[in-house]
Order: C-alpha cells, then sequence, then structure tokens
C-alpha cells in the first residue's frame, strides 16, 4: 500500500536516502496500528489504510512537490504514519488506567466509568482526546534509528515528528506556542 502513495514515489523517484528509514516506519506502523482494535474496535479504522489515506490528502494539499525536500516528504509520511499511534495501549497501560495510576490531564478512568457505566466507553475517553500526546511519548521512545537525518550521524527529527503529532490533539493557542514555522 505505501508503494501505491504518490508522496512515496516522490521518494523513490528521488532516490531519496529516507527511503529505508521510511520502508522500516511503515512496518513498524503496520504491527502497531492495528493494536488500536484493543480499544477502540467499535470506532471507525484508524489502522494503516487510514493512515494511507492521510498520505494521500497531504499530498493532495501540496500545491509544488519539488519545492519540498525529502526530510520534509519523509515527516509527512511519518506523521500520517504515527499521528494516531497513542491510540494503542498495552494490557499493562490498561489496568494502570482502569486502576486510576495512569492518567493526563486528570482524566480518571473511575469517574469516567461513573458516568457512563460502561467499561470500554470509560476506557476510550480516558484515551482517545489526549491520544496526540500519547503518540508524542511513543514516538519519543521509538529507536532514534528510525529519525535520523541522513546527512548527518547524530542530529535526528524525532522531537520534532512527537509535536507534530500531539498537535493533532490540541487546540489552536497551542500549537503556535509549540510549533516553530519552520
Amino acid at each position: 500500500m505505501l508503494e501505491n502513495t504518490k508522496l512515496y514515489q516522490e521518494l523513490q523517484n528521488r532516490e531519496s536516502k529516507y527511503k529505508a528509514q521510511v520502508d522500516e516506519t511503515y512496518k513498524y506502523a503496520s504491527e502497531m496500528l492495528p493494536k488500536i482494535n484493543r480499544v477502540f474496535a467499535n470506532y471507525t479504522g484508524h489502522g494503516i489504510e487510514h493512515s494511507v489515506n492521510v498520505m494521500q490528502y497531504m499530498y493532495d494539499l501540496v500545491t509544488d512537490i519539488s519545492a519540498i525536500s525529502d526530510l520534509e516528504i519523509t515527516c509527512l509520511i511519518y506523521a500520517a504514519l504515527l499521528h494516531d499511534i497513542g491510540m494503542t495501549a498495552n494490557e499493562t497501560e490498561i489496568e494502570a488506567i482502569k486502576k486510576d495510576e495512569l492518567n493526563f490531564h486528570g482524566r480518571k478512568y473511575s469517574v469516567i466509568y461513573d458516568k457512563y457505566q460502561n467499561e470500554n466507553i470509560a476506557l476510550q475517553e480516558c484515551i482517545r482526546p489526549v491520544h496526540g500526546e500519547r503518540a508524542s511519548d511513543h514516538i519519543k521512545d521509538m529507536k532514534k534509528e528510525f529519525f535520523i537525518i541522513s546527512e548527518y550521524t547524530n542530529c535526528n527529527f524525532r522531537m520534532e515528528l512527537a509535536k507534530i503529532c500531539q498537535a493533532h490533539t490540541m487546540n489552536r493557542e497551542w500549537v503556535l506556542q509549540n510549533l516553530d514555522s519552520d
């Protein structure tokens, strides 16, 4: 599926040094994103197909692909692949959420459960509104090799991508304060 996207095809046509990293990140996302269904089975699909569709929409919004660098195209692909990764939750996280040991901004499972009287809805409402922040944390924990800038040995774009994915669920003021125009 990735090979059919215009963003990826652009990297291929340019013989980009980022192609191998994109391939690895796509593989990683393909393995991780199905885990979203563990908690969000009744939601519309947020798997790899959704990410590929987002990539296509991104390409359609670009007015001149030749004006965008390989790194910028790679960041677009990564943002599409990883923006919903915060909707995944493993069993340890789910247990901690249900025990009110893990929460974001005071979103306590017990309080939300009292409101909805449904375990799955309460779990979803603990995760969904903050999945941008969770995506940011997930990205920061990923291997830095996914994010190495090819021209350098010790520079990476992990923190910038984490902010971009966090912005997915943040308000305009947060975006203006935390994302540079570059």
